[in-house]
């Protein structure tokens, strides 16, 4: 027996009612689901058990698909009587949308999206992106509505990669259509575009730390909100007790950050109003961009499939430098993250793409930092971090190996590594930065210095 829920791709009904034509729709409209009819809301089985009811139910249910529907989804609808006499109606994600009830027409009161385990009617705006899509329409390749633009900034850069902004270059990449008319593309890369990324941190009470914009070209953008991203990936640094060696941490392990904002900015639908956006939370990240998955699933995403909405956006990034291995940044983003409990999360919906990276220092028992222990200090309760020098970290070195050694044997051990080393520099960061660590005991004449114990400090 089957057991029924309902969920994102998944829809219960008692009776094939009229109800069902627009749930049939809202599925064509987003990434097809099934229909499960003869069952209640709560997954118990009705079932339409005799011939007579189920020859009614496929008569009507055939109807519907010829009439009742526009574009005719012929082939993407698919329905059978399973084993416990539920009717099962699989519907695949429609290729011509949108679709919608043939007696309200393309409008908001015969088109229907799915929207998380429920239907609702398209907006105006949604229906316009729908019919762009299906007639393959590229906002890049569109004519700009300004025309008056400029690109100071985009030739800085392209001069920086010794290319010149020639005419020809101009059609080549795309800034110009045939009729010599400016495309949307080029608004992008022009000084004049309103694109906007903002990029913001909170505190725990999440108030703003930092509140910025960035606007004009987008290559110029693309560089600040690097710069600014990489200023806000904070670096955890804790000393390894055996070696004293430095294990830093980002917040953002690998390429991470990098790789979400660089995705966010290639892959946006610029054709939507809205702003990127880029929030750093104490103990996450998280990038949202204008536009869902383009032309794939999360699926398809996840495995390293490439799909490109702005292609020759992607181009000019990379004839500039500023992209790497482009395609590949979920399966990157999630390998950094390959030795953290914590993980990315994804999320699509019709028009945005959502990304939350976990900050693996806001946990303090991630996996680099369980790994260390230390006699004079717990780097998860305790951490030593910076500003401890290398003179220091050598000096608590030499004192661990040695407990008890006075200034003139510890300058004798320190200067074989540091030989530039005087005994009065060892004398003064014992004396100014190294009091939480280090103590002395016993005379002036014959005492020596020894690490604190944890109690002690």
């Amino acid at each position: 027996m089957t057991k029924y829920i309902e969920d994102e791709r998944t829809e219960l009904k008692r009776e094939l009612i009229d109800e069902v034509k627009s749930e049939i729709i809202a599925f064509l409209n987003s990434d097809g689901g099934t229909i499960y009819v003869g069952v209640d809301d709560d997954g118990s089985i009705v079932g339409i058990k005799d011939d007579a009811s189920k020859d009614k139910v496929d008569l009507k249910l055939g109807n519907w698909i010829q009439e009742a529907f526009f574009p005719k989804p012929s082939g993407l609808i698919q329905y059978y009587f399973n084993s416990d006499d539920v009717l099962v109606i699989n519907i695949s994600k429609g290729i011509n949308k949108p679709y919608y009830l043939r007696e309200k027409g393309p409008k908001p009161s015969g088109v229907y999206i799915r929207v998380g385990r429920s239907k609702r009617k398209a907006n105006d705006d949604e229906i316009l992106r729908m019919i762009m899509e299906s007639h393959s329409y590229s906002y890049e390749d569109d004519i700009s509505e300004e025309q008056d633009l400029t690109f100071k900034s985009f030739e800085r850069t392209l001069e920086e990669n010794d290319i010149n902004l020639t005419p020809r270059l101009m059609n080549t990449m795309g800034l110009k259509a045939k009729s010599g008319k400016y495309t949307n593309l080029a608004y992008l890369l022009s000084d004049q575009s309103e694109i906007v990324v903002k990029v913001a941190e909170y505190d725990s009470e999440m108030n703003f730390k930092i509140k910025k914009s960035f606007k004009g070209s987008l290559v110029n953008v693309l560089k600040n909100v690097e710069e600014q991203v990489e200023r806000l990936n904070d670096l955890r640094v804790v000393i390894d007790g055996s070696s004293f060696k430095r294990i830093e941490t980002k917040s953002y392990p690998g390429a991470s950050i990098r790789e979400m904002v660089l995705n966010a900015i290639c892959h946006a639908n610029y054709f939507i109003r809205s702003n990127i956006k880029i929030e750093f939370f104490p103990d996450k990240a998280k990038i949202t961009s204008p536009g869902g998955i383009f032309n794939a699933s999360m699926d398809d995403i996840m495995n390293g499939v490439q799909t490109y909405r702005n292609p020759r956006l992607v181009h000019v990034f990379d004839k500039l430098g500023m992209i790497e291995n482009f395609g590949t940044g979920i399966p990157r983003t999630m390998e950094s993250y390959k030795n953290y409990v914590v993980k990315p999360e994804f999320k699509a919906t019709e028009n945005f793409f959502f990304v939350t990276l976990p900050n693996v220092n806001y946990l303090k028992n991630d996996s680099i930092t369980d790994s260390i222990t230390d006699s004079i200090t717990d780097p998860i309760t305790d951490p030593i971090t910076d500003p401890i020098s290398d003179l220091g970290l050598e000096i608590m070195k030499a004192l661990k190996l040695n407990p008890g050694i006075n200034t003139i044997k510890l300058s004798e051990i320190i200067q074989t590594n540091l030989p530039s080393v005087s005994r009065d520099m060892i004398k003064n960061e014992l004396k100014r930065n190294l009091t939480v660590y280090v103590e002395h005991r016993g005379s002036n004449r014959n005492g020596g210095y020894y690490l604190k114990s944890k109690d002690d400090k």
